[in-house]
């Protein structure tokens, strides 16, 4: 038997057969309140499964609920729901009822070509057949072995279009008639209802779900650990902050150069905050953190099934800084596979997701930074020309600490003051020992050295004025305070040989200002991959500490 377009011709809209009611009534599940009980058999069948869909019911458990009404209206002993999946040109079986651990069980697949199911699917007819064990279609073997005998599929429609069949089975040959065959249809449509509406309903779950995981990593991309007010207190700055203003005012992109240490990314947070995106996000990327496999996916993002493991969309720092400002740092560290790709979303304000087609347009400000000489890279092949010419159209460089030595005292006295709150410590000043000894040190680490040598000094203090003590004064004399600190601590069993490892590569790192990779990186210092380094951190447990300047 064929229904045309789900409708069976002759049948009258509502049917009249009242033998349906009584099995109806039975079923508390579907019981209809008192004042609907005089409704038909058929149609207060579905109007009960209009009130659970209005009651959002789980669609497995309306399922279940249906086929079980349906086991003792239609004598039915198997119904299943199968979704056709696109993507892998086959249906997946989501629902099971009347009949457990079939060969042809929640979870299993049916093919599109050679099944019954697909038929249905392509054709938009429902069907009514016999079913043979020497068939050749695929379900007709597996059912016959567990005592089919007759198979009603009906397909699912929404809008026009098929998105899966409703399937029932008989262990007797007694073929569907007319009724019966429109009635399952007329109950395939709301199933159809149900199961359109769980997916709207899961995808914005998994929407809601994907914007808050993406809230958050956009809260720890943008969160200020650095503090603008800083640059005022440099009085080597002063002089030229009426540029900087007038460079952060307009969108043109900022290359910052200078030694490591030296502030750069606290410069590049000025310039965010006091041009006009400065209510927007600003996004940082730190390219020399980031191995090769992973910075084209975390500039950029990728679609969901773009590779393993990529189980949702994911939006990149280009997204993410949509309206706002992308700082890259250690820019010269980028691959020149991924520096092409750069260009081009400078070019054309737009981007490519990994495993996407669809361009994305973008609005932002890109500063650049790095403490390489990029003309140098770029006769060396290791940078391109025409990226360097693109970010390089406001060029500002920060002098290292040992050419501005007026700016050491102002710093010195802002970050005690800072770590003094911080730790809870009552100190007033430097002693002039103390001042004497900042201002005579040259400093090879800049800034970053300056706040690690003063958080450690506040830590130590005990008095209202700081001292630097011999251990410090040892440390500011050293030209390689990894290795002065190792041939310092290293006695024989004193330390284990993972405790003289950590303390190694952390004061490795601490020279290097925490870069892995690259030149004079601690990776290329210690004569590690710097994947076998990232590793040998993880196992050690050393991880970057929170620091007020970025």
């Amino acid at each position: 038997m064929l229904v045309q377009n789900g409708k069976v011709s002759s049948i009258p809209h509502v049917m009249k057969d009242d033998p349906y009611q009584n099995a109806v009534e039975s079923m508390p599940a579907l019981r209809a309140p008192a004042a609907s009980r005089t409704v038909a058999g058929t149609e207060g069948l579905l109007l009960e499964i209009a009130n659970m869909l209005a009651t959002k019911l789980n669609p497995e458990s309306l399922f279940e609920t249906i086929a079980e009404v349906l086991g003792r209206l239609l004598k039915i002993d198997r119904a299943s729901l199968a979704i056709y999946d696109p993507k892998r040109d086959q249906f997946e079986i989501v629902a099971l009822a009347l009949q457990q651990g079939s060969q042809l069980g929640k979870g299993w697949s049916i093919p599109h070509r050679g099944s019954r199911v697909g038929l249905v699917f392509d054709s938009g007819q429902a069907c009514s057949t016999k079913l043979e064990p020497t068939s050749a279609f695929f379900e007709d073997k597996p059912l016959v072995e567990e005592g089919m005998r007759m198979s009603s599929i009906i397909p699912l429609i929404i809008e026009g279009k098929p998105i899966g069949c409703f399937n029932v089975n008989r262990k007797h040959e007694a073929p569907f008639d007319r009724e019966e065959m429109a009635l399952l249809v007329r109950i395939a449509d709301q199933i159809a209802i149900a199961v359109t509406n769980s997916r709207k309903f899961d995808e914005m779950r998994i929407q809601k779900e994907e914007l808050g995981r993406q809230n958050e990593y956009l809260l720890e991309l943008t969160k200020e650990s650095s503090k603008t007010d800083l640059l005022l207190l440099c009085p080597s700055l002063r002089s030229i902050r009426d540029r900087l203003i007038t460079t952060a005012k307009v969108d043109a992109t900022v290359m910052i150069t200078g030694e490591t240490g030296t502030g750069k990314g606290v410069l590049a947070r000025a310039l965010h905050d006091w041009s006009g995106r400065r209510d927007r996000p600003f996004v940082v990327c730190d390219c020399a953190a980031l191995s090769t496999s992973l910075i084209e996916t975390e500039l950029f993002g990728h679609e969901k099934g773009a590779f393993t493991g990529a189980n949702s969309r994911r939006m990149g720092r280009f997204e993410l800084a949509h309206t706002g400002t992308l700082l890259l740092d250690e820019v010269a560290e980028m691959p020149l596979e991924i520096q092409s790709k750069l260009l081009g979303a400078l070019q054309d304000r737009q981007i490519y997701r990994v495993g996407g087609t669809s361009p994305v347009k973008i609005d932002i400000r890109v500063i650049a930074a790095t403490n390489r000489d990029l003309q140098a890279e770029v006769a060396a092949g290791r940078f391109r020309q025409d990226l360097f010419y693109r970010l390089n159209v406001v060029s500002l460089r920060l002098p290292p600490l040992r050419e501005r030595v007026q700016d050491v005292l102002a710093l010195a006295e802002h970050l005690i003051q800072f770590y003094a709150q911080k730790f809870a410590r009552n100190i007033c000043s430097l002693s002039p020992a103390a001042c004497a000894m900042i201002q005579h040190y040259s400093w090879p680490g800049n800034i970053r050295e300056l706040e690690n040598v003063i958080e450690r000094a506040v830590l130590l203090s005990s008095g209202p004025v700081l001292e630097m003590s011999s251990e410090l004064d040892a440390g500011l004399k050293s030209s390689n305070p990894a290795a002065e600190s190792c041939n310092r601590g290293f006695q024989p069993g004193k330390f284990t040989l993972d405790q003289m490892q950590q303390l190694y590569i952390r004061e490795t790192l601490e020279v290097t200002g925490w870069r892995i990779s690259g030149r004079k990186g601690a990776a290329e210092i210690l004569g590690l991959h710097p994947n076998t380094l990232r590793s040998k951190m993880e196992r050690l447990g050393i991880r970057h500490p929170p620091r007020y300047l970025s």
